[in-house]
């Protein structure tokens, strides 16, 4: 069953960050994931939710987005991702 990958961001450096994301797609499309969406001004209907930056990978399922995640190669992604902004990350799906 398919599993979502919804990401807020704050981007503290853009350039910076944008190192991240040039190697980061190669290894979503080796994973079989997909980017959904990437908002920089998601619609907020209710609630106090303050997104800064809203990102969503479709994934096959929650076990493939564990293997990526835990993967060697995504790593030091992490650590490079962690330099250039903040992040809160949840999984949605089976």
């Amino acid at each position: 069953m398919t599993a979502y990958v919804v990401i807020d961001s704050d981007i503290a450096d853009d350039e910076g960050f944008q190192q991240y994301v040039d190697q980061v797609f190669p290894l979503l499309e080796k994973a079989g994931a997909r980017n959904v969406l990437d908002e920089a001004a998601p619609l907020v209907l209710e609630g106090d939710w303050s997104w800064r930056r809203l990102v969503v990978h479709e994934f096959e399922s929650r076990q493939a987005v564990e293997e990526f995640w835990n993967s060697p190669a995504y790593q030091p992604l992490k650590e490079l991702r962690r330099r250039y902004s903040t992040v809160r990350v949840v999984v949605g799906g089976a």
